[in-house]
């Protein structure tokens, strides 16, 4: 798979103009606090392991509504064989979307990281027990060499520790048990002492969930109570504005 992927950039590595520059999701994120809203990052994914959420649609039509919804940032699944994701999908999101746009996938190799750039991304999930310390600090700064803050994804304090040495900026917080996959919205508050930006991720279906994480994280990414929606630009407006 990473084999594929490297010589895959390689094709097109001369042709990136290194002129795009990505948005930043910080500053959106602050943004929407500003206006007293609530910053969410919905994300597209059509199923997951547990099976479907929606029935592959036209992922630029969904992103307008994610972003008529008032989202702050959109998260794109590009991984394939389980979430029913593609590189596809981040493109054509990341070409009509005036808001910043996640790539979320199991990025292993560095040449994902020109991939995700090339494809659109203006950022890309880093998931901390992927990586030792060296290998995560140097992933993070060719994000930034190409202008993308990443979002690092963090299960455990021993992740949080080693995402602070490898100088991440802004967090995952992800609230479900990757040894048992329970779903724990306290897994927010544990971490909330975490100094940078902070999103609550896994778990947030109703308006009292959000509530509850934003109490102690700056932003939430909600994914299948948005998918699972038959009115995508409402769901997102009611988690937004939600008082």
């Amino acid at each position: 798979m990473f084999e594929d992927c490297k010589s895959r950039y390689r094709r097109f590595e001369r042709q990136i103009e290194y002129k795009r520059v990505p948005r930043s999701f910080e500053r959106a994120i602050l943004e929407k606090r500003e206006q007293g809203a609530n910053p969410v990052i919905p994300e597209i994914k059509f199923s997951s392991p547990s099976g479907i959420i929606r029935v592959q649609g036209d992922v630029k039509a969904i992103a307008k509504e994610m972003i008529e919804g008032g989202a702050c940032g959109i998260s794109v699944l590009t991984e394939e064989k389980y979430f029913g994701g593609s590189l596809k999908n981040l493109s054509e999101v990341s070409r009509i979307s005036p808001i910043p746009v996640l790539r979320k996938d199991f990025i292993f190799d560095e040449a994902q990281i020109g991939e995700s750039y090339y494809y659109g991304a203006d950022s890309l999930l880093l998931i901390a027990s992927f990586f030792d310390e060296i290998t995560l600090k140097k992933f993070i700064g060719e994000s930034r060499r190409l202008g993308m803050e990443p979002v690092v994804e963090v299960h455990s304090l021993e992740d949080v520790a080693r995402a602070e040495r490898a100088g991440a900026r802004i967090y995952a917080i992800n609230n479900r048990d990757k040894d048992t996959l329970q779903i724990d919205l306290n897994r927010s508050r544990v971490f909330s002492n975490i100094n940078g930006i902070k999103i609550s991720a896994s778990g947030i279906n109703t308006l009292q969930d959000l509530k509850f994480v934003l109490k102690y994280c700056d932003a939430a990414l909600i994914g299948s109570a948005v998918m699972s929606s038959d009115n995508i630009s409402e769901k997102v407006r009611e988690f937004v504005h939600g008082a």
